[in-house]
């Protein structure tokens, strides 16, 4: 993500993984002024990472919108794998769908927290 794309997608978060070309593009992010960068250690390799979140895709936690012009591409990756030739955007939503699980993105604001104060917003429009 280059410092334009930071201001005109105004991401809360900016995960890139903590080794080899991914600590450089950290510092140079930071150095632009682009603070939402996160470093993250992956655990395990690829297949592992991927493999710990098939639960979260197969019962249908994960939304793609029904059009984009990355959709086609993304979807042939991520049903291709590990035998894809490409695997970046794979990596980046198994390290994504992680991330998100930990509660690391905000005090109280796990997956489960989130889901508990929609539906107690719910609960409260009855």
């Amino acid at each position: 993500m280059t410092p334009a794309q930071y201001r005109l997608f105004k991401p809360v978060v900016i995960l890139i993984e903590d080794k080899s070309s991914g600590i450089q593009l950290i510092q140079e992010l930071l150095s632009e002024g682009v603070h939402v960068v996160k470093g993250v250690k992956p655990e395990g390799d690829k297949v592992m990472r991927l493999h710990a979140q098939t639960a979260t895709i197969e019962n249908g936690f994960v939304y793609l919108p029904r059009e984009a012009p990355w959709l086609m591409e993304y979807i042939i990756e991520m049903t291709s794998f590990p035998k894809a030739k490409h695997t970046d955007q794979v990596d980046s939503t198994s390290q994504a769908l992680a991330w998100i699980k930990s509660g690391l993105w905000g005090p109280g604001m796990g997956l489960f927290n989130f889901y508990k104060q929609d539906a107690e917003g719910l609960a409260g429009h009855r």
